[in-house]
């Protein structure tokens, strides 16, 4: 493994209602497609939720619940399947998803303004 893993790109994306673990993670095992296979474990950032969490009870029973290292930064799940596959979760709270795209906008807005709407220093110079 490298140091850039955990910058790999998401396997898919989770829009949690909040940051109860126990409670969100039970609604991600419990909804997950099928077709995929079926989550036995779970490992998680601790810096993203509000209380920490060492199992997750679900239909299927109960979920082993691990921590993830700081290093690999917050923002991301993964989750084991039965049949041994890892994926990589992205999880998009409501409130972040608005926050990223404002971001974008400010710094789309900072781009123009130095360039220029035709990609000019400074704005449009033609005549």
């Amino acid at each position: 493994m490298t140091e850039e893993s955990h910058l790999a790109v998401a396997d898919g994306i989770w829009l949690p209602y909040g940051r109860d673990l126990v409670r969100e993670g039970a609604h991600l095992v419990d909804e997950f497609p099928e077709r995929r296979g079926r989550i036995d474990r779970l490992a998680y950032p601790r810096s993203d939720w509000e209380d920490a969490a060492s199992e997750i009870f679900t239909r299927h029973g109960r979920i082993k619940v691990g921590l993830l290292p700081q290093a690999r930064g917050g923002g991301i799940v993964l989750v084991r399947l039965h049949t041994s596959e890892v994926l990589r979760i992205r999880a998009a709270w409501p409130g972040r998803i608005v926050a990223e795209r404002f971001e974008q906008e400010l710094r789309s807005a900072a781009a123009e303004e130095e360039w220029g709407p035709r990609g000019t220093v400074g704005g449009d110079w033609s005549p």
